[in-house]
């Protein structure tokens, strides 16, 4: 039965959390103050560690206040006060956590960034946030700060982490006349101390201020991931945050100090929710890597038992496992493919057709046995080997990748949200996975449906709206509903589908209607392809523009002789296109609508270049236009297609390259002898 509102807007129907689910919600309570009660009551406990030189160091709840404490008022000196805006751009630190809490302390509002930001990128951000001080991680991100300082007239201070290569900056002091002051975060920290110690403020001062804060203010501003445009800017209030976070450990508990491993972006709006919130609300203790290069090598060390990463790093780390048994002993590959025969049959009972039957005792006893013989290893070397609540979010994760982790018995479960509901809306219920949908609602949640198929969402998680973007807001959001612009379905056991985007979602020539995420989902299975775009939108057949991965496909390479001379060449090897050709035509197997012919770029698709965003979507109107000749070619009966690009690299720096990329017929082999090569300029 249809829900018409006053404002004319139709839902066909809803769907709310199952019954059994009563969350209360909580309307007195500001982020802060979860940390002041950890303070009180358990100050001992670990809160966080950082790896650092090697070695892992703690911080009790005690120390975790402290710091906070010491930077708010260190910042209060610098004049940030009541519904101010803290930028921050770095990667995951203790410190940039420890600043965004300050500036809420305070009453003010964080401002997350990625830390790959282009210069331009950086600059339309703090025009819209218009921030008077900025925390940056490292030289790197001040100095790309103070190249578009002079647009930004709001900029005052510039707050930096880490020393090395700062010392051409005089700490305390302008650059130039008209540039902001560049400060070190422990002389911020040092000025809050100094206030403490010689009684400028009593030592309960921070304290009577966190009590003062609004629990309905703007805690965060979490970009969006920026799919069609300009990223926007997510009012998230304490209230948001607090009972998401209350309705998620409901549903999935585990005990105090549990371990969270943080290295998703910070300004993932579900990093900053299980930060902020999950981790407060639970208790749990967040762990932070040494350096983005060592974050693989940190996990192992860590093996958390919460989990919550993008479908790209599963898919990777079952392509890096696929690619390794390739080139392992016959022996070992023989005991992983019995081990995942095994694993693939108990799945069937866990996320599989027979998910209401208990698994017979003899593969119960095979199962555990591989267990230990097979994916024990694997999940230590990805770190997942005590992974007790392990999550997927931020966009699809095909089903080929659902069945291969449970099958190893990892309890992996999809969460599906955006930034504008801080992230969550439905998830996976322990006994109740299945593989095709995004999981049940959580409590005190509701999610519509529209006649055109729109999913739309009311409740408690749900944003006030864009920062300084009031038409945006008029437009998102209607009678309390949340316009989520994801096309998706409810089901009659209670669960919710996701196609895809609304604008996404293609129509081919004779009406067939296609969502292109599914496919390239399948497509990425295979360990040698790492993205892919499919076209077809009022065409009659399905093609697509492929990038390999690298890695996997280089050894595949050395393995067979086979010369190149990098990434650019080695994707127009005609028995890497082979390979490819291959990788297609078993994807093909499983299609209704076969992908008949396909390119492999000569480069990857990239966030510099706005053809991914940072959370590593596919920006699929801006590849369709840059690269409308190659998907002409795809159409047009070309043999291959030449074609001239410019990359852009992270510093801002540009190079024009060009490349023959040969079109490939899934139906016809590659002639080997005919090798295209890629020019460089």
């Amino acid at each position: 039965m249809a829900e018409d509102d006053a404002e004319g807007l139709t839902i066909d129907r809803v769907l709310t959390a199952p019954d059994d689910e009563t969350v209360e919600i909580v309307s007195d309570r500001a982020l802060p103050e979860i940390l002041v009660d950890h303070a009180e009551e358990h100050p001992q406990d670990t809160a966080l560690r950082w790896k650092r030189y090697g070695v892992w160091q703690e911080f009790t709840w005690e120390e975790y206040y402290e710091r906070v404490e010491r930077f708010a008022l260190g910042l209060e000196e610098y004049g940030f006060g009541e519904e101010d805006v803290l930028f921050t751009i770095g990667y995951n630190r203790p410190h940039q956590l420890w600043a965004w809490i300050a500036a809420q302390s305070l009453g003010g509002m964080a401002a997350p960034n990625y830390e790959d930001m282009l210069p331009e990128d950086i600059e339309k951000q703090l025009q819209l946030l218009e921030p008077n001080i900025v925390y940056a991680e490292d030289q790197e991100m001040v100095d790309k700060l103070l190249l578009v300082a002079d647009s930004v007239p709001s900029l005052e201070t510039i707050i930096y982490r880490d020393e090395k290569g700062m010392f051409r900056y005089e700490n305390g002091e302008k650059v130039g006349p008209d540039d902001p002051d560049i400060v070190a975060y422990e002389d911020i920290e040092a000025r809050g101390e100094e206030r403490l110690s010689s009684g400028d403020v009593a030592d309960d001062y921070l304290h009577q201020q966190i009590t003062t804060v609004d629990p309905e203010a703007t805690a965060m501003l979490a970009p969006t991931s920026g799919t069609t445009g300009m990223p926007k800017r997510v009012r998230l209030s304490h209230f948001n945050f607090v009972n998401l976070a209350n309705a998620a450990i409901d549903i999935d508990p585990l005990p105090k100090e549990s371990d969270y491993f943080s290295y998703l972006p910070m300004a993932w709006v579900g990093e900053q929710m299980i930060l902020l919130a999950a981790a407060f609300v639970g208790g749990w203790t967040a762990n932070f890597p040494e350096q983005p290069e060592t974050e693989d090598e940190d996990l192992r060390e860590i093996g958390p038992e919460i989990i919550f990463s993008s479908p790209n790093r599963y898919e990777a780390w079952v392509a890096d496992v696929k690619a390794r048994i390739e080139n392992t002993t016959r022996f070992k590959k023989w005991v992983y493919d019995k081990a995942m025969s095994i694993g693939e049959r108990y799945a069937e009972y866990v996320i599989g057709d027979k998910n209401d039957e208990e698994p017979p005792a003899t593969l119960r006893a095979a199962h555990w046995l591989s267990y230990w013989v097979a994916y024990r290893p694997i999940l230590d070397k990805i770190g997942l080997k005590r992974a007790k609540n392990v999550y997927t979010g931020g966009g699809p994760l095909g089903e080929d990748h659902f069945e291969y982790y449970h099958a190893m018995g990892v309890p992996l479960k999809q969460i599906w949200g955006q930034s504008e509901v801080c992230g969550f809306v439905t998830m996976h219920r322990d006994d109740d996975v299945q593989v095709e949908t995004v999981g049940e609602v959580f409590p005190n949640i509701e999610v519509g449906i529209t006649p055109e198929g729109e999913l739309v969402v009311r409740g408690p998680v749900v944003t006030s709206g864009y920062y300084g973007m009031p038409e945006k807001t008029e437009s998102a959001i209607e009678d309390g509903w949340l316009h989520t612009d994801d096309f998706g379905a409810l089901t009659d056991d209670g669960h919710v589908k996701i196609f895809d985007r609304m604008d996404d979602v293609m129509e081919m020539q004779d009406g067939t209607a296609i969502a292109p995420i599914s496919v390239e989902t399948k497509l990425k299975f295979n360990p040698y392809l790492k993205e892919a775009m499919v076209v077809g939108d009022g065409r009659e057949e399905l093609t697509a523009v492929l990038n390999i991965r690298f890695n996997n496909v280089a050894e595949w390479a050395d393995q067979r002789d086979i010369q190149y001379a990098g990434y650019r060449d080695l994707t127009q090897k005609p028995e890497v296109l082979e390979l490819m050709r291959d990788v297609v035509a078993e994807t093909n197997e499983e299609l209704d609508n076969p992908i008949q012919r396909f390119i492999v770029l000569f480069k990857e698709f990239d966030a510099d270049d706005g053809e991914l965003t940072r959370t590593g979507k596919l920006r699929r109107e801006v590849v369709m236009d840059r690269y409308d000749d190659v998907v002409e070619a795809l159409y047009d009966g070309s043999d291959s297609v030449d074609m001239e690009i410019t990359i852009t690299y992270q510093d801002g720096r540009e190079s024009d390259e060009r490349g023959v990329m040969r079109v490939v017929d899934v139906d016809e082999p590659i002639d080997e002898d005919a090798d295209l090569g890629v020019v460089m300029e």
